[in-house]
C-alpha cells in the first residue's frame, strides 16, 4: 500500500518537471503556436502602447510564472520528503539537475545565436517560411 501512495507524488513531480522543461524549451509553445513576439506586436498595436513596454511586461509575467512553478516543484518535493518517498538529499539532487538542464538550454540558445551571427543568418527573416521551432526561430533569446 505504501508503494501506491509513493507513485502519486513521484508522478506529480515528474509531470511538473517535464512540463516546466517542455515549456521553457518552447516545445509546448510550438505545439500550440504561441508566438510571444507577434503577440507583443499585436497587443502594442491594439492598445497603442510602445511594443517594448508590452514585451517587457510579457517577459516579467513569464519570469513570475517560472518562479511560481519552481516554488510549486519545491513544495511538492518537500511533501515527497515528508511522506518518505525521497530523502532531502534526493530532493536537492532533483532541484540541482533541474537547474543544470535549464542552464544547458540557455547555453544551447547562446550557441545557436552565435552560430547564426557567424554565418550571417537572420532567422527572424525565415519566420514566414516556418523555419525554426514553431515560433519561426531556432531559439527564443532573440527579440
Amino acid at each position: 500500500m505504501k508503494n501506491k501512495k509513493a507513485i502519486l507524488p513521484i508522478a506529480i513531480i515528474g509531470i511538473a518537471i517535464a512540463g516546466t522543461t517542455l515549456w521553457s524549451t518552447g516545445v509546448v509553445k510550438a505545439q500550440f503556436g504561441n508566438n510571444n513576439e507577434t503577440m507583443a506586436q499585436e497587443l502594442a498595436s491594439k492598445l497603442d502602447i510602445d511594443e517594448s513596454k508590452v514585451s517587457e511586461a510579457m517577459e516579467q509575467i513569464r519570469i513570475d510564472h517560472q518562479e511560481k512553478r519552481q516554488a510549486q516543484i519545491s513544495t511538492n518535493l518537500d511533501k515527497a520528503v515528508t511522506d518518505g518517498v525521497i530523502t532531502a538529499e534526493q530532493k536537492q539532487k532533483i532541484l540541482d539537475k533541474h537547474l543544470q538542464m535549464k542552464q544547458e538550454r540557455g547555453q544551447k540558445r547562446q550557441e545557436m545565436q552565435q552560430w547564426e551571427e557567424e554565418n550571417g543568418i537572420d532567422m527572424s527573416k525565415l519566420r514566414e517560411y516556418g523555419i525554426g521551432n514553431g515560433q519561426g526561430k531556432l531559439h527564443r533569446g532573440q527579440r
